[in-house]
């Protein structure tokens, strides 16, 4: 479990920050597409926080799955919010980042229902930089797109 997960972990890594620091940088973001943004990470890292901070019990895995759920619905939306400008690249890095988020949730999940992170706190620390990236991003995020790059439409 630890060596797939760790994969899709720095895979989403890595592909997420190709998005965020290359293809988004290189085009005008529309207003909804911003607050798209922040929305989806608000819905993705409460699982994470979740599955990272709690034990498993019936109320914990309600809220998992409702927040899960809700992210991946939330990330559907952004076809809705993209201008004609994507290119197939960028086409392509959001079409991996669709699949990996499903199969992420659900990794950290299963981990979560196996108890592994406390039988594997070596990979309990993984969890927590990867929580740490994403609240690294929601904050850049935040502040990027709001104060420092204002000609979003």
């Amino acid at each position: 479990m630890s060596n797939s997960l760790l994969f899709l972990i720095i895979l989403h890594v890595i592909i997420f920050h190709i998005d965020e620091y290359y293809f988004h940088r290189k085009r005008v973001l529309c207003r909804k597409e911003v607050l798209g943004m922040f929305l989806d990470g608000a819905l993705y890292l409460p699982p994470l926080i979740i599955a990272s901070f709690t034990s498993h019990s019936p109320f914990w895995k309600t809220t998992f799955i409702t927040f899960s759920i809700l992210s991946c619905i939330s990330i559907s939306k952004n076809e809705w919010f993209y201008n004609s400008d994507l290119t197939r690249p960028e086409r392509w890095v959001h079409s991996l980042l669709y699949i990996l988020h499903p199969i992420l949730l659900y990794s950290f999940y299963q981990s979560w229902v196996d108890n592994y992170f406390v039988q594997n706190l070596n990979f309990w620390m993984v969890q927590i930089i990867y929580l740490g990236f994403g609240v690294k991003t929601l904050t850049h995020q935040l502040i990027y797109w709001n104060y420092l790059r204002t000609d979003c439409l």
